[in-house]
């Protein structure tokens, strides 16, 4: 059926402002504006105006993902539990006013505004799990009901890069680096969430996540990723005992029609940060083989690695 999308820009937070009230062009009161991230423990409340601000990965871009977020009066529900104010700009959120931030992103990108950061940070959490739903409800359930969606690992790392690149205490922000991220495993985490972690379900999980690019085919556009598994996944077992790591390869093995995204590799653990960028470098240097024997390549080319990058400052 198709989705209603009269009055977008009031759906996306760019009316006007109620009478007697001041604000920008976003239908926003005004005031000074500073990013915080309270998922790195800012939890004070101030009297000046607080910015939080989210990206939204290109390949859930559309104008179904944001009716899913903010449509059919979700926006008004969530902007009065929160006490904020949702604006969301980019490709595929149907907004026409250039002057809103973000507006000629390739991508959706929400700014949400407030007073309390601990609301703020709520806010997210609640778009967040916004976002993986409509991933676990737009992909034919598993065989195995533990395993999660295969595009939903690559949101995760999506969305707790987003985050640690909101904070003004993120002093990294090498793209593509490790983060630390819900788990994508095993699925209870996300189908038996709670408003309060913990209370009638279990808490989320935490792991350091990286995802890995799968090279194509030059000719025939074909992803390789097979052999990042081994023989009878040896390799994956590999993963596990050499680096304490999972690794999970996506959009291989026929399950290419379940992906919403591009195929890929996930590699987490629950070990440290360390395991994960160790993992990865074997990873990498496995995929360049397989790529000069077989003719492959990946779109955004080679995975600079760290100590590449020292020698590339040399």
């Amino acid at each position: 059926m198709a989705t209603d999308y009269g009055g977008i820009d009031e759906l996306l937070g760019l009316s006007t402002p109620r009478g007697g009230e001041h604000g920008n062009s976003n239908g926003v009161p005004s005031g000074p504006a500073v990013a915080v991230n309270n998922d790195h423990g800012d939890t004070a409340m101030g009297g000046t105006l607080q910015n939080r601000e989210m990206e939204v990965p290109r390949w859930l871009s559309t104008t179904d993902v944001t009716a899913h977020l903010v449509g059919r009066g979700k926006k008004k529900t969530l902007e009065e539990e929160y006490e904020s104010t949702i604006v969301i700009a980019g490709h595929g959120s149907g907004t026409k006013d250039p002057k809103v931030e973000g507006f000629h992103l390739p991508h959706l990108f929400i700014t949400m505004t407030g007073y309390d950061v601990r609301q703020l940070g709520r806010l997210r959490r609640a778009l967040e799990d916004s976002l993986i739903d409509y991933v676990i409800e737009n992909t034919p359930e598993q065989e195995d009901s533990r395993n999660a969606p295969p595009s939903l690992g690559r949101l995760l790392y999506s969305l707790a890069l987003s985050a640690a690149n909101a904070s003004p205490k993120t002093k990294d922000h090498t793209p593509n680096r490790t983060v630390l991220a819900r788990s994508h495993y095993p699925m209870i985490y996300h189908t038996r969430r709670t408003i309060e972690e913990g209370a009638n379900g279990p808490a989320t999980k935490k792991v350091w996540m990286n995802v890995v690019e799968l090279p194509q085919d030059d000719s025939t556009s074909e992803y390789h990723g097979r052999f990042l598994a081994g023989k009878q996944g040896s390799l994956l077992e590999y993963y596990r005992t050499k680096f304490n790591c999972r690794v999970d390869i996506y959009g291989v093995w026929g399950d290419d029609d379940d992906l919403m995204c591009a195929p890929y590799v996930l590699v987490t653990s629950e070990e440290g940060k360390s395991n994960v960028d160790r993992c990865l470098q074997f990873i990498e240097h496995r995929v360049r083989e397989h790529e000069e024997k077989y003719g492959a390549s990946r779109a955004g080319g080679r995975r600079i690695l760290r100590g590449e990058m020292q020698m590339s400052d040399s």
